[in-house]
């Protein structure tokens, strides 16, 4: 109720006409989108490594699936070169469940 309440006060505020419109209202898709990603308190049960290697891969495996696991569009995406990108993949454990991507024109497939 207190979230509502602060939308509706929020919107009044900045809404010029006599009515709410739409483009006073935050955008909800993507508050939950970034809610998801909200990082947890920190407890000291982990070391700074252990939750800077947890969140290199939350953010490794949601580039990945939001690229379908295609390698080359995930380190354009992470703007690394994509041996970066497998370096830290192998590192972190990371396996790619998807199919396997086709070959590019100029590789021969395997």
């Amino acid at each position: 109720m207190r979230e509502l309440r602060n939308v509706i006060e929020r919107a009044v505020i900045l809404e010029s006409s006599p009515e709410i419109q739409p483009a006073s209202l935050p955008d909800f898709h993507l508050e939950g989108r970034l809610r998801k990603t909200e990082i947890s308190p920190v407890t000291g049960a982990h070391s700074l490594d252990d939750l800077m290697a947890d969140f290199e891969r939350q953010l490794i495996n949601n580039t990945l699936d939001q690229n379908r696991y295609n390698i080359s569009k995930t380190s354009e995406q992470l703007k690394i070169s994509r041996h970066a990108l497998r370096y830290r993949m192998q590192r972190l454990n990371i396996n790619l469940d998807a199919e396997p991507e086709p070959p590019a024109a100029h590789e021969p497939a395997a």
